[in-house]
């Protein structure tokens, strides 16, 4: 197995995936190639499809998966349609997402997605496009990163984070994470537990507004029940109350014949249900893999099924 990214929960997610020789399957979030090996060991008759926008993820994945019938897409999964339209995919029988950032770009200190340790202010996924944490800080209005800190993060002490930022970037060019775990300790301590809480927060507000994750989440989700055969599954794995309750709703919106708002007596929005709802309630870690893997413990995990017919 890839020590690129330890996978997490793959008995759950090949059970819940029920891959099928012949089959299509993509991977929306390849990684180091872990799920996409264990999936390609239990059917190495699947066709499969892995995307991830790290030059360095596919990299590595090309050797874990050699050999294998899989093609790898340097891409954020927002364009998995677009992508697999590309190459001619007009269906898939199972697609898995595992969210959040991988065990190596935590551990590669220059990515700066740690506040423990001395990096730029970068967290980008892809560190080919895109805007920096260092820009975000160092240039966005009070008012923004106030509302970074409070949605992305929802951490309470957002307004006066947020200031804090702004009269140090007054007196200097904020650019390494060490600067802002600094000024995140000024205004709530060092040492406490909430403190530690605190920096996770608002790291992983800034890391959440950089890649556009939310609303690159919640298309990807649509896209993938769109392109869903009959039957096919969708597994996602969230690390976080925000990605998770994307999940859910989105789950929960395309399971769902009438979403018109209460006060509509006579539904004219014309939805109707495309899934079914595996897991009722998000699936979890067992203790023996949250005790050889911590990142384990966060992880929720939740499927649904294509329902068959017209839709």
């Amino acid at each position: 197995m890839s020590e690129f990214h330890s996978p997490v929960m793959i008995g759950k997610c090949l059970n819940y995936l029920n891959l099928q020789a012949g089959k299509v399957y993509v991977d929306a979030t390849l990684g180091g190639g872990g799920h996409s090996l264990a999936m390609l060991q239990q059917e190495p008759e699947i066709k499969l499809f892995a995307f991830d926008q790290d030059v360095e993820a596919i990299n590595e994945a090309h050797h874990v998966l050699s050999g294998y019938n899989a093609t790898l897409i340097q891409a954020n999964f927002r364009d998995l349609r677009t992508q697999l339209a590309f190459r001619k995919v007009k269906g898939i029988d199972g697609i898995l997402f595992d969210l959040g950032v991988s065990s190596h770009q935590l551990d590669e200190t220059e990515r700066g997605f740690s506040f423990d340790r001395d990096a730029k202010l970068d967290m980008r996924m892809n560190r080919e496009s895109g805007i920096t944490a260092e820009t975000i800080i160092n240039e966005y209005s009070f008012e923004e990163l106030k509302r970074i800190f409070k949605e992305y993060g929802e951490e309470q002490a957002s307004g006066r984070i947020a200031r804090a930022v702004e009269r140090e970037r007054e007196k200097h060019h904020i650019s390494s994470t060490l600067e802002l775990a600094k000024i995140i300790e000024s205004v709530v301590g060092v040492g406490s537990k909430e403190s530690l809480k605190t920096k996770v927060r608002i790291f992983q507000a800034l890391r959440i507004c950089v890649n556009d994750e939310l609303a690159a989440l919640s298309s990807a989700l649509n896209d993938a029940i769109n392109l869903l055969n009959p039957g096919g599954r969708i597994v996602v794995m969230s690390y976080h109350s925000l990605e998770d309750r994307i999940v859910k709703n989105t789950f929960k919106d395309a399971e769902t014949d009438c979403i018109c708002p209460p006060a509509i007596i006579t539904c004219i929005c014309s939805h109707r249900s495309k899934i079914k709802m595996l897991t009722r309630k998000p699936i979890t870690a067992d203790p023996a893999e949250i005790s050889q893997n911590v990142r384990s413990r966060s992880a929720k995990l939740r499927a649904a099924e294509k329902k068959w017919g017209k839709q």
